[in-house]
């Protein structure tokens, strides 16, 4: 999805209260940090998202794996910010936190057009693998577009995709998957989620970059496909 804005960066304690957040999310939520810390994570969402946030934050502490979602947050003014959350838990007893990446998406997005783009990326991917299936991986198919189509849905889907299932997905022996991935990582299309070496278990995202980019392209095509319609 389109971002529209940097990336913010938070903390959340296990009280369902903010610890800290940087500038960024500070001029998001338009409040001051100071204002922030402290306040129930609840008060910056839309009442609308509430129940569904709290579930989701309730499955990052019971599992510690990362999470991904997409809500929306409740600005000082009160208004609605729709947003992408990857949330991981971070640090043990009473200094465990949740760490949560906010990446905020144009305002007006249409949930019509997430879903639209969201099947256009899995008719892509459900056609090269019917493509391989007939006339074999050799002729059909790129590693790299795989990643980033398999990459894209996992976040449209919000779950969360590690290395490992991202070979399983494109059918390619690990390390040449690992290659691939560190490959588009230095191009600046994809990030890992943990710092260090690229592992099975490492979880793979998108990045603003790639993200504006294939949003971009399926909004194109999406626009080609419905003047055909109109003409029809």
């Amino acid at each position: 999805m389109p971002i529209a804005g940097p990336t913010a960066h938070g903390l959340i304690g296990r009280d369902g209260r903010i610890a800290d957040i940087d500038a960024a999310y500070a001029a998001l939520l338009g409040m001051p940090r100071d204002a922030a810390r402290g306040r129930p994570v609840a008060d910056v969402t839309h009442p609308a998202d509430r129940a569904a946030l709290a579930a989701f934050l309730t499955g990052a502490w019971d599992s510690g794996d990362m999470k991904a979602a997409t809500i929306r947050h409740r600005d000082a003014q009160g208004r609605a910010i729709w947003v992408n959350l990857h949330v991981s838990r971070l640090g043990a007893g009473d200094c465990t936190r949740l760490v949560v990446t906010c990446r905020p998406l144009p305002q007006g997005e249409e949930p019509s057009t997430v879903k639209a783009h969201w099947q256009m990326a899995r008719l892509l991917i459900q056609a090269l693998d019917g493509g391989k299936r007939a006339f074999g991986d050799s002729l059909i198919g790129n590693p790299a577009t795989e990643i980033l189509l398999r990459t894209y849905v996992a976040e449209a889907e919000a779950r969360a995709l590690t290395a490992g299932q991202i070979a399983l997905g494109i059918d390619v022996a690990w390390p040449l998957t690992r290659r691939w991935l560190l490959a588009l990582v230095t191009a600046g299309f994809v990030e890992s989620e943990i710092d260090g070496p690229i592992q099975p278990a490492t979880p793979i995202r998108l990045s603003p970059r790639a993200l504006a980019m294939i949003e971009a392209i399926f909004g194109a095509l999406v626009t080609i496909v419905q003047d055909t319609r109109v003409i029809a």
